[in-house]
């Protein structure tokens, strides 16, 4: 097993079994030693991956939104007060559905995961890197950007509510921007638009893949989202 495939193997699971790695592994200390610094990576991302919501980070998005929409609603016609009853009706059902068991609110998830993974550690690095080692991960999720888009700050795998997904910062143009890959899952409930006043962010769907980008209010990423569309690439 040569360099490349043994790399690819591990990126795809630190913790793989296939005897041809053991093999490889065995064979060549340097190997090993990679192989061994993915595990550590690994275990250290699952740790500092599992931050729970916020308590009351639902209640206080709904909060704000419900006064924001009341000081909208006293200066419309009795027409577009009847339009907002029925907003708010689907508002009402689309929040129950997101308190059910199992499923999950990818926008909440993603706020949450920017602010407290490793004490938002992921924004505060200022590495630089390469779109090959990028690309080489991005394989094992079945996803390859096909053309440089800017630097990339931090990439790597992160636990996303029990789903194995991607994790970057990246350059935007006002700034830093966190982007998920997240694989589609029917527990999870995408939101197209989201923000809690601090940031504000997007959810792009591709083929059995969601793109959910972060940043911060204010500050605009439409440049990055339409490099990020056009240049990634998604496997059968």
């Amino acid at each position: 097993m040569d360099d490349l495939q043994f790399r690819r193997a591990i990126y795809a699971d630190p913790d793989c079994s296939d005897e041809a790695v053991k093999l490889a592994a065995a064979e060549d200390s340097a190997k090993q030693e990679f192989w061994n610094e993915m595990k550590q990576l690994d275990a250290d991302l699952k740790k500092a991956s599992k931050v729970e919501v916020p308590e009351g980070l639902a209640h206080n998005l709904i909060l704000r939104q419900s006064i924001q929409r009341h000081a909208v609603d006293k200066k419309r016609t009795r027409v577009h007060l009847a339009l907002a009853a029925s907003i708010a009706f689907v508002f009402g059902i689309s929040f129950t559905l997101w308190q059910q068991p199992g499923v999950v609110n990818l926008s909440e998830h993603a706020l949450a995961h920017v602010y407290h993974e490793g004490d938002g550690f992921a924004l505060k690095l200022d590495g630089d890197v390469d779109l090959g080692t990028v690309n080489a991960k991005l394989a094992s999720l079945g996803t390859q950007i096909t053309e440089k888009v800017g630097r990339i700050y931090f990439a790597n795998f992160c636990n996303f509510e029990g789903i194995r997904s991607f994790h970057m910062v990246m350059q935007g143009e006002n700034g830093k921007v966190t982007v998920f890959l997240v694989p589609e899952n029917d527990s999870h409930v995408p939101v197209k638009e989201f923000s809690d006043g601090t940031m504000h962010g997007e959810t792009l769907e591709f083929s059995r893949t969601r793109l959910i980008m972060v940043g911060e209010e204010g500050k605009s990423f439409d440049k990055l989202k339409s490099d990020l569309s056009k240049r990634m690439q998604f496997s059968a």
